[in-house]
């Protein structure tokens, strides 16, 4: 039911993307608990996220594809599709082919509270380099777009495919990035964040896309 009660919120709020632009695509989500009376129990698998999917998602040859959205993560529509997970001990993990994204737009993976309190890690196509970066929105007065904890470029070698990684303890977070069939390298870790203060709701664990691009020109008739 988790599944289908974010996926059931997303379609109502998100706004139609074109499906005819770039997408990000993603080929796994995994994400394992670890509460501390029991014994980690994995959820894997990107079926279970299609149910009531929104439209601006879909399921090809096994891959998740997002459609890049004009919502940043600090937006309220954003094209961010995933499941919650209780604050407190869990990992997150997926593939990311980026080769489709254009100059500007950004995707990866996030984990969310809500719009004010999220921490990202994430391709960001800006020509002519690609860069993976460790964003935190850490309050209302937080950039929208979160500030910048860590950035690197990554290597051609990497052929547009990447796995991303969040862990958690207790709010203290570790990113972690790899080429497909590589050793996991740390881009930021003991990153505080996101809580929402005096609250212990759960948190999304989330795959997204974004449309990096300047918005056009407003023209006179």
């Amino acid at each position: 039911m988790k599944y289908l009660a974010t996926i059931a919120a997303l379609a109502l709020a998100a706004p139609a993307a074109a499906q005819d632009g770039p997408k990000a695509a993603f080929e796994w989500l995994k994400v394992t608990t670890q509460p501390p009376e029991a014994t980690p129990e994995p959820a894997t698998g990107l079926a279970p996220l299609m149910e009531q999917a929104p439209d601006w998602a879909s399921l090809a040859d096994g891959t998740l594809l997002i459609a890049m959205g004009r919502q940043s993560l600090a937006g309220a529509e954003p094209t961010i599709i995933g499941q919650d997970v209780a604050s407190g001990h869990y990992t997150g993990s997926t593939l990311l082919d980026y080769g489709e994204l254009m100059n500007g737009d950004v995707a990866g993976l996030v984990a969310r509270a809500d719009a004010e309190h999220w921490v990202s890690i994430q391709v960001e196509r800006i020509e002519p380099a690609d860069l993976i970066a460790v964003r935190l929105r850490d309050g209302e007065a937080s950039s929208p777009a979160g500030r910048l904890i860590f950035t690197t470029a990554l290597p051609g070698s990497f052929d547009h495919r990447v796995r991303l990684r969040i862990d958690a303890n207790d709010g203290r977070y570790r990113l972690l990035f790899a080429q497909e069939n590589g050793l996991w390298q740390i881009l930021a870790e003991n990153v505080h964040g996101p809580a929402v203060k005096g609250q212990a709701g759960p948190v999304l664990i989330g795959l997204f896309g974004m449309d990096g691009a300047d918005p056009p020109t407003a023209t006179d008739d």
